[in-house]
């Protein structure tokens, strides 16, 4: 495979990039081989935080970058004379601050660490892998991967490339990753699984999961959590007849079902619009079981009454969640709230709004500005002024830093 180096000089002028026997760095990360000690010399396990970057440095480098991000510019030139100054925070901050700027930060990260006693911190690796695999350049990334020593990595780069691959449709890829662990000397664990199925799930790919789920049976033991993980993928694509074919064969295997695998069960089936069976399942967990639901379980049957334009059920279920103290999350609430003033019924979206400060759920943008929108649709300008008013004296615009758009 060509390296990196030798990838990007090849959409580049005949400038050279630093060579390939220098991108090798041995010493360019600060990582030792996983749970061997550091053998740099002096080396301090624990060093404390130390200065942050120079502000001014962190910018002028950031423009440069921006200003270089052509195939022909010299970007390696420009930054030489920043390179006395140039410290592994300050590259990291470069990293983060440039993250829509993948080749011009690679070709930055190949710069710095191939300057003599530079060392990258580990997060800058992730964070250049991450830039290097939203812009989908898996090819750069691969060969940047491929020619770094093994002590340069770290396992948290594998969940990275699960989601990046699972992302742009490539389960395959996903998949060679999480079996090239073992050859990085990373041995796959449990938690590793778990992300890879997790990553292929939540992006429409359960069944490609499922397949590799049964193809490691052998390598791995499931748990209710492996199982947990595969329904809540079959319910965000809307088959709940394989949920439950997958709940019931976790419980045949003896694998006791725990509240989060009732909870994406419930999910699944009132995506569905079986909320009659979620309601049976609901009891189940609680009579059967002996579970205690938690906020996660009702959320489903609120979002189910919410998409369909029913009032009375969604404050039905709130008023049960009351009853056991459990409070939803600030999305669930909003979507309480928008539905009340798409009926009409501003004056309970304003209540759900004070419940919700009360219960320690403080209101987002999305909470007012759809209270702003009813207001705007009744032509009650005097209570748009006063809500305006209420968000300033709260300071939620300038907390959110969004623009209010009612329409």
């Amino acid at each position: 495979m060509q390296s990196a180096a030798r990838l990007l000089a090849a959409a580049a002028s005949p400038r050279h990039l630093p060579p390939r026997a220098r991108l090798l760095f041995p010493r360019g990360l600060c990582s030792a081989p996983p749970g061997q000690p550091d053998p740099r010399p002096d080396s301090d396990p624990d060093p404390g935080p130390g200065p942050g970057p120079d502000p001014q440095l962190v910018s002028a480098l950031c423009r440069v970058l921006s200003d270089f991000r052509g195939p022909r510019h010299d970007l390696r030139a420009a930054l030489r004379g920043f390179a006395p100054r140039l410290t592994p925070a300050a590259a990291a901050a470069v990293l983060r601050r440039c993250r829509n700027l993948p080749v011009p930060s690679l070709r930055f990260f190949l710069f710095a660490a191939a300057e003599p006693g530079f060392v990258h911190l580990p997060e800058s690796l992730l964070v250049l892998a991450g830039s290097l695999a939203g812009a989908r350049l898996f090819p750069l990334l691969r060969s940047l991967l491929s020619d770094l020593p093994r002590s340069a990595l770290s396992r948290d780069l594998f969940p990275l490339l699960f989601r990046a691959y699972a992302r742009a449709g490539l389960p395959d890829d996903a998949v060679r990753a999480f079996s090239s662990m073992e050859g990085f000397g990373f041995p796959p664990a449990a938690a590793d699984l778990h992300s890879l199925l997790f990553a292929l799930s939540h992006n429409g790919l359960v069944e490609h999961a499922e397949a590799f789920f049964r193809d490691s049976a052998k390598q791995f033991d499931p748990s209710a959590k492996t199982y947990t993980i595969l329904i809540s993928g079959w319910a965000v694509v809307m088959k709940p007849e394989n949920t439950r074919k997958l709940f019931d064969e976790m419980i045949e295997r003896g694998i006791e079902p725990d509240v989060p695998a009732y909870n994406a069960l419930i999910d699944a089936l009132c995506r569905g619009g079986d909320v009659a069976l979620a309601h049976e399942q609901l009891k189940d967990m609680q009579r059967s079981r002996g579970l205690v639901p938690d906020a996660a379980t009702y959320g489903p049957f609120l979002r189910s009454a919410c998409a369909s334009k029913d009032a009375r059920a969604a404050l039905r279920v709130l008023d049960r969640m009351r009853t056991r103290n459990l409070t939803p999350n600030v999305f669930t609430y909003n979507a309480v709230i928008r539905l009340l003033c798409d009926l009409g019924e501003v004056d309970e979206a304003y209540n759900i709004l004070n419940e919700m400060a009360t219960c320690g759920e403080m209101p987002d943008i999305w909470s007012y500005n759809t209270l702003l929108n009813a207001h705007c649709k009744l032509k009650e300008e005097e209570l748009i002024g006063q809500l305006r008013f209420g968000m300033e004296w709260k300071n939620v615009v300038s907390i959110q830093g969004q623009q209010l758009t009612p329409s």
